[in-house]
């Protein structure tokens, strides 16, 4: 079940988020699940709710066990694969596994007109640097393509309707 509560203040956030966790689930094995934006808020709500989770009565010595904390985006994707039907850990349209076979295409094809501006944005033919062509700006090329991926990402999400399964197709 998907809970959402808002407060003006993190500490009155984690006493309700407390007395939720305080209930135990039905299956021992199955894990809580908190999104959080940092590992740093993981961090700091590992520590409020150890004070009260598990703790003996009238002391802060409990421990926050068995707790995923996954940022919102890995939340949302991993529901909308396990509605679409989709293998999260095996889906080619991450964009961790998705550069690879873009940086393929770019290194095959960055002589094309269609790809002049990420030519020029990476170096391609300047002549600078060790000789190979690539220029100074060579190191650009993963983080370049990388945020290509991930544009490709969230034009699946926002434009499932132009995409094939909810993903889009390059």
């Amino acid at each position: 079940m998907l809970h959402i509560h808002r407060a003006e203040r993190a500490d009155r956030l984690v006493e309700a988020l407390g007395d939720l966790l305080a209930a135990p689930l039905a299956d021992p094995l199955e894990a809580e699940v908190v999104a959080v934006p940092t590992r740093g808020v993981e961090r700091w709500l590992t520590q409020r709710l150890s004070c009260g989770l598990g703790a003996s009565p009238g002391r802060s010595d409990g421990v926050c066990a068995h707790v995923d904390f996954p940022f919102p985006g890995r939340l949302v994707g991993g529901a909308v694969a396990a509605a679409a039907g989709i293998d999260r850990e095996s889906d080619p349209w991450l964009p961790e596994r998705l550069v690879w076979p873009l940086l393929e295409v770019v290194d095959r094809c960055l002589d094309e007109p269609w790809l002049a501006m990420l030519a020029r944005h990476l170096g391609a033919g300047d002549g600078e640097g060790d000789g190979d062509g690539g220029g100074s700006r060579r190191g650009r090329r993963f983080a370049s393509i990388r945020r290509v991926a991930d544009l490709y990402d969230r034009y699946g999400v926002h434009r499932p309707e132009m995409s094939i399964s909810g993903r889009c197709t390059p």
